[in-house]
């Protein structure tokens, strides 16, 4: 395996599960690199004033803050396949198990939790990690309540996109056509989609 190979699958692996020093710094750059898409997400949901949240891949657990600070979450569930992330999201929002029902497990699109259903349902730059996405999208259409939202964050990848993710849409040369077909298969209705950098778009998503 060349060097360059290599370097290419370390940086995959500390995306999809951040460990140990490097797996620190990664999550401490994510947090700083997201927080235009953290921002957005928020102001996404807030007309909704969703009681209930769950996110896919939490991180560092800066969105989840933000969502029981600005939104006033009452019930914050999330899954993330990385324990350093779950440890580190875990001390961050010790401070608000107090305001906020917290509910933070060790997993990934494939083992969501059998709590909701949710009113508001956030991904932000996960998806691309998603080994089934019509299996995931089938799972989050059946936990949304109806009247709630569902945010996501994709990469702008172009035709440059990587073939090294799980995901199988988001190997495909246009990512964000190939996920809005298979988010409307699902059964969800887009309401909205717009970019949010230079590097990420944004999509809305309400029951169908």
């Amino acid at each position: 395996m060349s060097e360059l190979v290599m370097q290419d699958n370390e940086r995959l692996s500390q995306a999809m599960r951040p460990s140990g020093f490097t797996g620190r710094v990664f999550g401490w750059l994510m947090t700083r690199s997201n927080k235009k898409a953290y921002r957005w997400a928020i102001d996404q949901l807030r007309p909704a004033s969703p009681a209930s949240y769950l996110e896919i891949g939490f991180g560092t657990g800066a969105q989840l803050e933000l969502a029981i600070r600005k939104l006033s979450i009452k019930k914050a569930s999330g899954v993330d396949p990385s324990p350093l992330m779950l440890e580190t999201a875990g001390k961050r929002l010790k401070r608000y198990r107090r305001k906020a029902d917290i509910d933070l497990k060790l997993g990934d699109d494939n083992s969501l939790p059998a709590s909701g259903p949710f009113d508001a349902i956030a991904a932000m730059h996960s998806f691309q990690f998603w080994r089934d996405p019509e299996a995931t999208l089938a799972r989050i259409r059946s936990m949304l309540a109806p009247q709630g939202r569902f945010v996501i964050a994709l990469r702008r990848h172009g035709r440059s996109a990587r073939r090294d993710v799980p995901n199988p849409l988001s190997r495909m040369p246009d990512e964000i056509s190939a996920a809005c077909a298979a988010f409307e298969k699902a059964g969800f209705t887009i309401l909205a989609i717009q970019p949010i950098s230079k590097s990420s778009h944004g999509i809305v998503l309400g029951c169908g």
